[in-house]
């Protein structure tokens, strides 16, 4: 397990997204908002889970499990 805001920060930039842009369609004022979740700073409201998880195209567990964990508990080889 990691932390959530690790792992939002993680998958965000490896989809080539901005603080700005995700902020935006989560519905915050500005990216310090997302900047204080991937920092472990503030906590991200359990109601945008889903949209977060929309907006970065994954599913909902890969914000909370780092994915070679994932692949080693349903033993899913990923190639």
């Amino acid at each position: 397990m990691c932390e959530i805001g690790e792992q939002i920060k993680r998958i965000r930039k490896e989809k080539g997204l901005t603080q700005s842009y995700v902020s935006k369609l989560l519905g915050y004022k500005s990216a310090s908002m997302l900047s204080e979740i991937e920092s472990g700073k503030k906590g991200l409201d359990a109601t945008k889970i889903p949209l977060l998880a929309e907006i970065l195209t994954v599913e909902i567990n890969e914000l909370f499990f780092v994915r070679n964990v994932l692949d080693k508990r349903t033993d899913v080889e990923i190639a």
